[in-house]
């Protein structure tokens, strides 16, 4: 009897490691276990997650992931890959948004979730690689801005996928520098060279300047000559930027042109008393955002303008207006966050006083590369508005050859230099941003 009951267990004992066995054979996915993922502060502790992150400097190489927050600016989302738990694959089960992860779906899955290194983090690597310190670490300004004097790696290609660093004729047409990034990954690109008409190279901000023509917003930038003639329009002249043919890159159908994102340019007046009390990055960025207020001279509502017979008074003013457009001008704060002597952070868009500019030596400016000799002014998006207020014609802010911030009638002929976004899809196909090494761009989805 106690043998049967022997054997008895046995074959039970038996049955039971043999279930288990083929339950584990099949339940088992066709993969490694993956290792737990975190996701923002909150650790997944049942596996079913992974992330890989893109390895430095390697396409289709991968390594683990293991802070407990989503990857940052550096990265982006690639795709996610799922399997059931009999390794059959699933596909649109996740989505990937705001940095959250969404899964859809009534099975046991695990995922892994990719991630690319970003534009910026590209930047960044490059910079590291060539022991930089431009691209700032924390926003400027809305984005991670390029700052300094000399050797600044931001050099880029734009209208050609070849290296447009080999000469100067080349320069002058495809050369631009990237003023920042946003955290959305557009780049912010200026061009290097003033832009040329044939052998013109300094155009008027708008035909007209004086009282009672720029009264309202006649004179205002939406409604100028140069914001027309800069986005391909005929105004006072011939288009110089988009439509221009010694930029045939720029016209509306070329696929350079749908590169670049429209974008809300806000713009308005700031007095003289603003930029000698408040002349730094951070401040004119909230002046110039909106987000602050300033001061301009303007005619109240009996006067035909300002003069020295009724003068204009000085009144508070903010910024409130925008107009949706690819191209236009850089701002004050634009040129003045460009600014970093290297010796502390607090010198990062903080160039001097108004008085004592020491901005000529910022990459930024049109001078420094020994390009636009001929060019003594360059034309800025700010307007200055009337001066004193006896003044009866409306100016606007430019930079001067030697560095600092001065005015001009809008009527003048001075340097011009667009500025744009580009859609944060695009890839960087090569370069290291120097200036005979700069950054490629590749044209993906080319039409035929």
């Amino acid at each position: 009897m106690k043998e049967k009951y022997l054997k008895r267990i046995v074959i039970v004992i038996v049955g039971i490691l043999l279930v288990l066995f083929v339950s584990n054979k099949i339940m088992k996915p066709k993969s490694n276990v993956l290792p737990e993922v975190k996701l923002k502060e909150i650790v997944n502790k049942n596996k079913s997650f992974a992330i890989m992150i893109q390895e430095k400097s390697e396409i289709d190489k991968y390594q683990e992931y293991n802070s407990n927050k989503w990857p940052g600016d550096d990265y982006k989302f690639k795709e996610a890959k799922c399997i059931d738990n009999n390794g059959n694959e699933i596909t649109e089960a996740v989505t990937y948004e705001n940095d959250k992860i969404t899964l859809t779906t009534n099975k046991t899955v695990y995922c892994t979730i990719y991630f690319d290194k970003s534009i910026i983090g590209k930047l960044r690597e490059d910079e590291e690689l060539a022991n930089k310190d431009n691209l700032s670490k924390d926003l400027q300004g809305g984005m991670y801005r390029y700052q300094g004097t000399d050797d600044v790696h931001n050099w880029i290609c734009f209208g050609t996928e070849e290296n447009c660093g080999t000469n100067d004729d080349n320069i002058d047409k495809y050369m631009y520098r990237i003023i920042g990034i946003t955290p959305e990954g557009q780049l912010y690109l200026i061009k290097e060279t003033v832009l040329k008409e044939g052998i013109k190279a300094e155009f008027k901000w708008n035909s007209k300047t004086f009282m009672p023509d720029c009264k309202g917003e006649a004179c205002e930038w939406p409604n100028v000559d140069l914001y027309k003639r800069l986005n391909g329009e005929e105004s006072n002249g011939n288009p110089i930027f988009v439509n221009n043919p010694e930029y045939a890159y720029m016209a509306l159908e070329n696929d350079w042109y749908k590169l670049i994102a429209e974008h809300n340019w806000m713009y308005g007046d700031t007095s003289d008393r603003t930029m000698m009390d408040k002349y730094n990055g951070q401040l004119l960025y909230a002046i110039e955002t909106g987000n602050e207020e300033t001061f301009r001279y303007w005619p109240d509502e009996v006067q035909e303008t300002c003069s020295s017979n009724s003068p204009c008074a000085e009144k508070e003013y903010t910024w409130s207006k925008n107009i949706p457009a690819k191209i236009s001008l850089m701002y004050i704060h634009d040129y003045l966050y460009s600014y970093y002597d290297g010796s502390t952070d607090e010198s990062r868009g903080n160039p001097g006083s108004y008085t004592n500019i020491k901005n000529n030596n910022s990459w930024i400016h049109f001078q420094k590369d020994g390009y636009n000799s001929s060019t003594s002014f360059e034309w800025l998006l700010s307007r200055r508005c009337f001066g004193n207020g006896t003044e009866n014609y409306i100016s606007v802010w430019i930079i001067s050859d030697e560095g600092g911030h001065s005015f001009s009638g809008l009527d003048h002929e001075r340097g011009t230099r667009p500025v744009f976004y580009l859609k944060s899809d695009l890839k960087i196909s090569k370069g290291g941003g120097t200036k005979t090494n700069p950054y490629i761009i590749e044209i993906l989805n080319k039409q035929d």
